[in-house]
């Protein structure tokens, strides 16, 4: 699924194209794609309003709409879905499920192999995305934020991370990255992790991201941005070595999400709860050798 750099990238390539260009008219092959509208209501307040800026909130590509009234366009592209730019009058491809035709002579179409993704027409962005967090990229988000934001929720800092209502943007590929780089296990618990954790955490966070971004995000041939040029560090490398202490990645499951670790950077919090115990009993000494 798309994360925050990849829907950054498909911000950054629609905004030199369609900004401030008219919709003339649009095309929906797919009515689940426009829920709850009609098509045809959907179609009918599209046309004639002027996209008047694009911007991201969290995973979603957002279009201000103006037009007798401002509206707002919130794309989630899910797990296939991509938005292009290309000439109206190319035929609509198998898989394009909305089609914005635009008076340069232009059409944005979203195209959408598994049909999950989703295109939300509203007056108030808060009913589409008032309901997540913090914007990792922004001023806002500061260390002190991160840590008042962790201390609301309880359990592991994986499934946290990936809480759209903690965090906005975060996803598995990128949570994994982080998580690697500051050499926290995802099975840690969130209010184990100290000031220093956080704090690392936070420049991790910011730093993975931007240089996603730099790169166009991840390009795993899904077509949602070709030719992103980041290569993860751990996430989808399991079985090859890990670039930091050459030992092996290993997958597991985490919150039902496919999780890459390296278990000797990244050793399991409940072995390091284990040793402590062990310290404390006496144990003679060739079996303290052998556990340790």
């Amino acid at each position: 699924m798309p994360e925050l750099p990849e829907v950054q990238a498909t911000v950054d390539y629609l905004r030199e194209r369609v900004e401030g260009q008219r919709i003339v008219k649009g095309h929906v092959s797919w009515a689940r794609t426009v829920s709850p509208l009609d098509p045809s209501l959907f179609t009918t307040q599209v046309a004639g309003a002027i996209i008047e800026s694009l911007f991201r909130r969290g995973k979603y590509v957002g279009m201000r709409l103006r037009g007798e009234r401002t509206l707002f366009l919130f794309t989630h592209l899910r797990m296939s879905g991509s938005l292009d730019v290309i000439p109206t009058d190319f035929s609509i491809a198998l898989h394009d499920r909305v089609c914005l035709e635009l008076d340069s002579g232009k059409s944005i179409r979203f195209n959408d192999t598994r049909k999950f993704g989703r295109m939300t027409l509203c007056e108030d962005p808060n009913q589409v995305v008032g309901h997540l967090g913090l914007e990792p990229l922004e001023d806002s988000f500061t260390p002190e934020a991160l840590y008042s934001a962790l201390s609301q929720k309880s359990g592991r800092i994986k499934p946290i991370l990936l809480d759209q209502s903690v965090i906005a943007g975060l996803g598995n590929i990128y949570v994994d990255e982080v998580l690697w780089k500051i050499k926290v296990n995802p099975l840690t618990q969130a209010d184990k992790l100290a000031d220093k954790d956080i704090r690392h955490l936070h420049r991790a966070i910011q730093e993975t991201l931007r240089e996603a971004i730099e790169k166009l995000g991840c390009d795993f041939g899904d077509g949602v941005v070709d030719g992103g040029m980041y290569r993860p560090r751990v996430y989808g490398r399991d079985g090859k070595k890990c670039s930091r202490c050459r030992d092996t990645i290993a997958r597991l499951v985490v919150a039902q999400r496919g999780t890459h670790i390296c278990p000797t950077c990244q050793p399991s919090p409940r072995g390091r709860r284990r040793s402590k115990q062990r310290q404390k009993r006496p144990v003679a000494p060739v079996r303290q050798q052998r556990n340790g």
